[in-house]
């Protein structure tokens, strides 16, 4: 390598570090409907340098969550493996972890809901995680530490019940998130009368490989 080389390239990876940093803060506080130009001027780097690393929003928002993902998912083997010795406690933390995280980040937020997008290992661990939660519904059903017509797909509308709440309380109510989940957790483990049943729609998606509970 020549010297003239060694300057250039440790430029671009200031300027890549420079655009995941920005990035990560400007898509945790807005979500991800914003603008590589936005992200580029928060970066402090021209439009054209973000461009020749990332193509679109998507892409750069992959990357960005990619070890949020992964941690993601191996809460939810752990919380899996612990609903064998303790059901409930095992399921209620879940649930609270996954309403933090979207409270958290609102891109993580969004992209729960749209977990065919990323990269190839983003993808990897949505199916990872979606395996565990699954895995975790069929451990505290068994144990009937809650409804017998809980269904896995019920994360997914927790999830966006939860999304619209985090957007619309951002300001005014920030630890809303909680107070929602203590009231779901509480209709999760009783049954008091007969439900609609769970969208068809939602339960072919997860068995095809999109998770439910995350993404």
């Amino acid at each position: 390598m020549s010297t003239a080389e060694r300057p250039l390239r440790a430029d671009a990876e200031r300027n890549r570090q420079s655009i995941l940093s920005a990035a990560g803060a400007v898509f945790a506080s807005r979500g991800s409907d914003v603008t590589l130009e936005h992200i580029a001027e928060v970066a402090g780097v021209g439009i054209g340098t973000i461009y020749r690393r990332f193509r679109s929003v998507d892409e750069l928002l992959a990357v960005v969550l990619e070890e949020k993902m992964i941690r993601y998912a191996e809460r939810a083997e752990l919380a899996a493996d612990f609903a064998q010795a303790e059901p409930w406690t095992a399921f209620s933390e879940f649930v609270m972890y996954m309403l933090e995280q979207q409270a958290a980040d609102l891109s993580f937020s969004d992209v729960t809901l749209s977990p065919r997008q990323g990269t190839e290992l983003f993808r990897v661990q949505s199916r990872r995680a979606l395996a565990a939660s699954n895995l975790l519904v069929e451990r505290v059903k068994a144990a009937g530490a809650v409804r017998a017509d809980f269904d896995a797909s019920d994360f997914y509308l927790l999830l966006h019940a939860n999304a619209g709440l985090v957007r619309g309380t951002q300001r005014s109510a920030p630890l809303a998130w909680k107070r929602f989940g203590g009231y779901m957790l509480q209709s999760f483990r009783t049954a008091d009368g007969q439900l609609e049943p769970p969208s068809a729609t939602w339960m072919r998606t997860g068995a095809a490989g999109a998770p439910r509970a995350t993404g």
